[in-house]
């Protein structure tokens, strides 16, 4: 009996951190048989970094190759083929690929330059898969509507709490419930350096601890700020409730001014100090927050270390919530997966049984 051929499946990467570099390296093992047994073979064509170069290669490149040279320091630039790349951009409009996951580094305050690399890609005729929180909350709208125009997909699961499936859930899990409310604790780093606060560390032992575990922001303060987790509202708003929330609407503090007493002071109430995001709808007005809040213990939002949490407020279905242990860049390198996955189930016909590829230049 003659093999099925597989269909190509074509992947850019554009921002090449810990996520994109674990995505990268899971592809040719667990990531690939996850791809191949939909019907397709993935092939990484491209990636472009920030500090480390830019390479295209038609052929395909070696995951592991990249990661390595990007370890040592060097430049990805060895392994291009054609011409140089001025840009990310000139890389999006340049890559052969189906497929183009972006992960660069969250500007919280304008949501670029990932939103304008989402738009290019869509205008392109890509699909886009992205980890980043800053096109769904600057212009998840639009860029929506961009992608139906072009008959194109636009997902973003890994934007928010990693791999655990939020906007998958309530999008294709809780049909005709509408979601009133929701509260969560949303950025990692936070609950990891409180949590360690607890436990008698410094805040600043415990934000190296966030950091070599990859899963601080590159300016940590975007965490401590409480930027991270109102841009996660906004997101998680516009998706919600289809609206144009942006970060500067939500009223924000941080953890700068926690003390180790503000800490056992909680604990001696029973409760943890967590740094809390909540939104609201009222009518056609939203109303959303990022605050420092004393959560008691045993409930949802009182989890340790790394641990993430979200409830939601429903019409129909009562109060859901969902729970992250000890988020990682695995979970979040796992949330793309799931996303590219879902754009190869929608774009294989039943009866051919191959994808739609766009292409390339």
């Amino acid at each position: 009996m003659r093999r099925r051929e597989r269909a190509p499946l074509r992947i850019a990467l554009l921002g090449f951190g810990a996520v994109g570099r674990r995505f990268a390296e899971l592809l040719p093992g667990p990531y690939g048989r996850v791809l191949r047994d939909l019907g397709v073979a993935p092939v990484l064509t491209g990636i472009a970094t920030a500090h480390h170069g830019s390479s295209i290669d038609p052929a395909g490149l070696d995951p592991a190759e990249c990661a390595a040279a990007v370890w040592r320091g060097q430049s990805l630039d060895r392994f291009h083929r054609g011409r140089a790349l001025a840009s990310s951009l000139q890389f999006i409009r340049a890559v052969p690929a189906d497929v183009l996951i972006e992960v660069t580094p969250l500007d919280p305050r304008r949501g670029q330059p990932a939103t304008r690399h989402v738009r290019a890609a869509l205008e392109r005729g890509l699909h886009v898969v992205t980890a980043n929180k800053g096109p769904v909350a600057f212009a998840r709208r639009d860029l929506r509507a961009l992608a139906r125009r072009r008959g194109r997909h636009f997902r973003h699961e890994g934007a928010v709490m990693d791999g655990t499936p939020v906007f998958n859930m309530l999008e294709r899990c809780l049909p005709g419930v509408q979601v009133r409310a929701f509260r969560g604790t949303l950025n990692s780093t936070t609950t990891l350096i409180l949590s360690g606060m607890e436990a008698g560390q410094t805040a600043r032992a415990a934000l190296r601890r966030a950091q070599a575990l990859g899963i601080a922001e590159a300016d940590p303060t975007f965490d401590l700020d409480g930027w991270d987790a109102a841009v996660k509202v906004c997101a998680l708003a516009n998706a919600l409730w289809d609206a144009a929330l942006v970060p500067t609407r939500v009223k924000r503090t941080g953890i700068g001014r926690v003390s180790g007493l503000d800490v056992r002071r909680a604990q001696r109430a029973g409760a943890r100090l967590r740094l809390v995001a909540r939104a609201e709808r009222r009518g056609r007005r939203i109303l959303a927050s990022v605050a420092l809040e004393r959560v008691p213990l045993g409930d949802p939002l009182a989890g340790d270390g790394q641990d993430a949490a979200l409830v939601f407020t429903t019409d129909l279905a009562g109060e859901i919530g969902v729970l992250q242990r000890g988020g990682t860049v695995e979970q979040t390198a796992y949330a793309l997966l799931a996303d590219v996955a879902f754009v190869v189930s929608q774009q294989i016909p039943p009866r051919r049984g191959r994808l739609e590829v766009v292409a390339g230049s």
